[in-house]
């Protein structure tokens, strides 16, 4: 059976699919702390310019994708994770793409230090996508990370 992987933007109404994936993604990346509050999340249903995305795949959700639009027209994938079970399986570049291509313009990542193999991820799925280029590996943007990527998207 083939896979279907698909984005879709989460309302406030139907935040509690991204919540209920939340606490476990925070305490990978952040095992020591802080303890993850789901209104951590609420200005991405409050502040213009945010984007909360569900990943599917077959319509059931396996992960989810934050995106901030800063004010000079960079966008930043500030969260993306798919659940555990259902990595190393293509989903999270399939998703990454989706994302990118549907707001194309200049972009810029950071990657977790908790992330394994979190740098080499993000460059096979940026150099995988036919629409990216200008691909800049860059320092960490926090103390939280180990790096970062800044590209370009065409649509």
């Amino acid at each position: 059976m083939t896979h279907r992987t698909s984005i879709a933007p989460v309302s406030e109404q139907n935040r509690g699919v991204i919540d209920a994936m939340s606490e476990a993604y925070f305490r990978e990346l952040l095992p020591e702390g802080p303890v993850y509050y789901p209104n951590a999340l609420d200005r991405y249903w409050i502040e213009p310019g945010r984007h909360p995305y569900v990943i599917e795949l077959n319509g059931a959700p396996v992960g989810f994708a934050l995106v901030w639009n800063h004010e000079g027209g960079c966008h930043e994938l500030t969260e993306f994770t798919i659940q555990p079970a259902f990595r190393n399986r293509g989903i999270g570049t399939e998703a990454a793409t989706l994302i990118f291509q549907a707001l194309g313009g200049d972009w810029v990542l950071g990657v977790a230090k908790n992330a394994p193999n979190g740098m080499a991820f993000w460059r096979q799925c940026l150099e995988s996508c036919d629409a990216i280029f200008e691909i800049a590996e860059g320092p960490p943007r926090t103390d939280n990370q180990c790096g970062s990527y800044a590209f370009r998207v065409g649509r």
